[in-house]
């Protein structure tokens, strides 16, 4: 076997760790048209048939989308993919620091009331009015005015990534999902003035330390939150060390990567992304239900012919349970795998002209895939950004489906082709379980 080795690339301060020495499979699915296309494949519910109103994209963080793959959540379900087709995974800090706060906006969904008292000083919702000069101005001026108003006057410093490969459009997708923690204690009012063969951790180790270093304060937002931040610890740990990784180190750090994704075949003689349960430690970034309550697993039964049948058809039958530092990472079902964005809603004062007030959404978090194909590769970098649309109602509750369906079909599709678990016509990737969307 020949040694492995780490390398730290100085000039764009990045480390890789090499891993399988696996062909990429061919790329499935289409890069998204434009920006419009990005934000209605990426976030389906948002514009489904069944919405009763039809928003205009009116600003977004994404100019460039010439190799960005529609997503629903580019890290987890990037990740995922890109196991499962053999491309090379490139994380920013920033991306995982995003699943993070958006899996934390599902929690303070549910539990805000809990937490008033931590946050702030007064019952209902207080209002929030900014003015900017242009849409990111106004989100910024959100940022800094929630922080004069809570009581935890560390949440801005806390919440924006900060890490050297940050750039100011991370800031503003940022402070939307604090925007999103905080929404259920402000109303947010603005104006216009006129005017997986490897991975690839970007940025500086110190980056690394200071996502890690961020964990603490989850402890503040409860007991769950608290847990959550014990799932994390082991992976956060390990994200730091892999820049340390030299010798005996080479081989751990290998493992751990190699424990990223885990996928077995369900009891089943369908197909599609219902029938397979995804295990490893990315699972940790699912540690909360759509309804903000902590993730439970529902063991399969206990019947000894299904077990024959789940060690007969699974990828890794002896390592499923991924164990890290005594914490253990449950699977979860592909067709289960929770969004990786939140949104907050927005009244722009005098928009689109004097006199006139319009409801909108600020939605941000991890929405797609920049994937790169070159003559013996594939480079699978998560993408996050944000978007702001209207008019909408925000009375009304989008669902009852969450995320694309057909990208999951897609990566379903890609595992099955990837372990001959399944007879695939070529191209196929399946409806999806969903609603149609409607253009913008």
């Amino acid at each position: 076997m020949k040694a492995l080795s780490l390398w730290l690339s100085l000039a764009t301060a990045s480390i890789t760790i090499p891993l399988s020495p696996v062909a990429p499979l061919p790329l499935t699915g289409t890069i998204a048209t434009s920006v419009k296309d990005l934000f209605r494949r990426s976030c389906p519910e948002e514009v489904a048939y069944s919405v009763p109103y039809t928003p205009s994209l009116l600003a977004s963080s994404f100019e460039d989308v010439a190799h960005v793959y529609p997503s629903s959540g580019g890290f987890i379900r990037g990740a995922v993919e890109a196991w499962a087709q053999h491309q090379h995974l490139i994380l920013r800090p920033g991306e995982v620091w995003f699943e993070v706060l958006s899996q934390m906006n599902l929690y303070m969904s549910a539990n805000s009331e809990k937490l008033r008292d931590k946050f702030v000083e007064f019952d209902g919702r207080e209002k929030i009015v900014v003015e900017g000069d242009s849409w990111e101005s106004m989100i910024t001026s959100f940022g800094d005015e929630l922080n004069n108003r809570v009581k935890t006057k560390w949440l801005k410093d806390w919440i924006l990534p900060n890490f050297s490969t940050s750039t100011p459009q991370d800031d503003v997708t940022a402070t939307i999902l604090m925007m999103g923690l905080m929404k259920n204690f402000f109303d947010f009012e603005g104006m216009l003035v006129c005017g997986i063969p490897s991975v690839t951790l970007l940025g500086e180790r110190e980056d690394w330390v200071k996502l890690q270093s961020k964990l603490g304060r989850l402890y503040e937002f409860g007991p769950d939150a608290g847990l959550f931040a014990d799932a994390l610890k082991p992976i956060m740990k390990r994200f730091v060390s892999s820049w340390d990784a030299d010798g005996d180190g080479v081989g751990e750090t290998r493992e751990f990567w190699e424990q990223i994704v885990r996928a077995k075949k369900k009891w089943s003689c369908g197909e599609g992304a219902s029938e397979w349960d995804v295990s490893g430690w990315i699972t940790a970034f699912q540690f909360f239900e759509r309804d903000g309550k902590r993730r439970g697993f529902d063991p399969w039964a206990e019947d000894e012919e299904e077990e024959k049948e789940e060690v007969k058809m699974g990828i890794f039958p002896n390592d499923w349970n991924i164990i890290i530092d005594g914490q253990s990472y449950l699977p979860v079902s592909l067709s289960d795998m929770s969004t990786g964005y939140a949104k907050a809603p927005l009244k722009m004062k005098g928009y689109p002209q004097a006199g006139v007030d319009t409801d909108a959404y600020l939605l941000a978090g991890n929405i797609g895939v920049e994937r790169v194909e070159e003559e013996d590769r594939v480079e699978a970098r998560p993408v996050s950004g944000w978007f702001l649309y209207g008019p909408v109602d925000t009375n009304y509750t989008v669902g009852p489906f969450f995320g694309s369906g057909s990208e999951m079909e897609g990566i379903a599709v890609g595992i099955a082709v990837c372990k001959d678990a399944a007879v695939m016509e070529s191209g196929k990737t399946g409806s999806g379980e969903g609603e149609e969307v409607k253009d913008l």
